[in-house]
C-alpha cells in the first residue's frame, strides 16, 4: 500500500533578495528570470514575490513569533522563502543583513528550502570543496587567499606551493563568472591580490586546465539529476558563459558524474540544487555548486521549453518538500 503524498499547502513563494541593481540590471533580470519564475509559479498554485532581507519585520513579544514581510503577515504553513546567500559586488553591503534574516526564519519555524548553513558552504568556493571532500570526481586542486590590506606582506606564499603557473584566479564567492582571471607568473598574481585587496575581496587560486574547457552544469532534483547543461567556450574565453558568447547543449547524464551527483546530494539535502563540472578533454573536475542556479536567457524557445520544465519541476520539488515538512512538524506535535 502506497501512501498519498501530503497535500499542498504553501501559497507563497518569496525569494528574500538583494536587489542592488541598476535600472538596466532589473529590467534584465525581470525579463530573462523572474517573469517566467512567476508565471510558472502560477501554474504551480503559488503567488511568487521578491523582496529585501530589510522588508522583514518579526515580533516575539508573544508566546509565538509573528513574521511580518512588507507589512503582510507570513507564516511558515502558507509560505515557502528562497534564502539563498547572495554576494556580487554590489550586493556586498547586503550579505550582514542577508545572513541574519535567514538565521531568524530559521528559528522562527519556517521551511528553507536551501538552508541557511548549506547556502553559507556552497557561497564561498573553499568551503564547498572542504564539504564535498569525498566526492568521487576530483576538486580542482584550490587555495583561498584572503587579499586585504596586509596582501602585500606576500603571506599567502606557502600556500601556492604546489600550484604551477599559469593560475585561475577567481573571487572566492562571486559567481556568474564574474572576476576571472589569468595569471601567468607571480607578477601577475600579486597585480591581482592587490587590486582585489582594494575592496577587501578574498580570491581563490586554480590550475588553468587549458583552453575549451567545457562546463556541465547538472540540475539536480528531488536528489536526481533532471538535466544537463553543457557550456562551451568561445576561443580563449576563461569562462563559458552565454554573456561570454559561450554555446550550450543539453546531453544526457554523463556516466562518470553519476555517483558524484549522488554523493552531492546526500551531503546536500536539498529539493533543488546545481552541480557544475569541468571537462578538460581527458576527466571531470568538481568546480562548484549553486543552490539558487538560475534558469534564464534561453537565446531560443527550445532552450526556453527545457528551463521552463527544470523552473517547474524546481518549484514542484518546493511545495512537496514543504507540505511533508510541515505534516512531519503536526506528527511530531501530537
Amino acid at each position: 500500500m502506497t501512501t498519498a503524498a501530503p497535500e499542498q499547502l504553501a501559497r507563497r513563494l518569496c525569494w528574500i533578495y538583494p536587489d542592488r541593481g541598476t535600472v538596466r540590471q532589473r529590467a534584465a533580470e525581470a525579463a530573462a528570470i523572474w517573469t517566467t519564475y512567476t508565471e510558472i509559479a502560477a501554474d504551480c498554485g503559488l503567488q511568487m514575490s521578491l523582496h529585501k532581507a530589510e522588508a522583514l519585520a518579526v515580533d516575539f513579544a508573544g508566546a509565538e513569533p509573528r513574521v511580518f514581510l512588507d507589512g503582510e503577515r507570513i507564516t511558515p504553513e502558507n509560505t515557502i522563502l528562497v534564502t539563498s546567500l547572495w554576494s556580487l559586488p554590489h550586493q556586498v553591503p547586503e550579505v550582514c543583513n542577508q545572513l541574519f534574516a535567514y538565521s531568524i526564519l530559521e528559528q522562527a519555524g519556517f521551511y528553507l528550502p536551501i538552508h541557511p548553513h548549506k547556502s553559507y558552504i556552497t557561497t564561498d568556493k573553499m568551503a564547498t570543496m572542504l564539504y564535498l571532500r569525498d566526492c568521487p570526481v576530483p576538486q580542482v586542486p584550490t587555495v583561498r587567499i584572503g587579499a586585504g590590506r596586509d596582501a602585500i606582506s606576500r603571506h599567502y606564499e606557502p600556500t601556492l606551493e604546489n600550484l604551477e603557473y599559469p593560475l585561475m584566479v577567481k573571487p572566492a564567492y562571486w559567481g556568474m563568472g564574474i572576476g576571472v582571471c589569468l595569471a601567468r607568473n607571480e607578477h601577475e598574481l600579486r597585480g591581482l591580490i592587490g587590486l582585489a585587496g582594494g575592496a577587501d575581496t578574498a580570491l581563490v587560486v586554480q590550475p588553468y586546465l587549458g583552453e575549451g574547457v567545457n562546463d556541465f552544469r547538472v540540475y539536480v532534483i528531488d536528489g536526481k539529476p533532471h538535466t544537463v547543461l553543457r557550456r562551451i567556450p568561445q576561443g580563449a574565453s576563461l569562462t563559458a558563459n552565454l554573456v561570454n558568447g559561450g554555446r550550450l547543449e543539453y546531453p544526457e547524464v554523463p556516466e562518470e558524474l553519476k555517483s558524484s551527483i549522488d554523493y552531492i546530494a546526500d551531503r546536500l539535502d536539498m529539493p533543488y540544487f546545481c552541480a557544475d563540472f569541468l571537462w578538460d578533454g581527458e576527466q571531470f573536475w568538481l568546480s562548484e555548486v549553486e543552490p539558487d542556479g538560475a534558469c534564464g536567457y534561453a537565446p531560443n524557445d527550445e532552450v526556453a521549453k527545457i528551463q521552463r520544465q527544470v523552473i517547474e519541476g524546481r518549484f514542484r520539488a518546493y511545495t512537496a518538500a514543504h507540505a511533508r515538512w510541515i505534516a512531519a512538524r503536526r506528527e511530531a506535535a501530537v
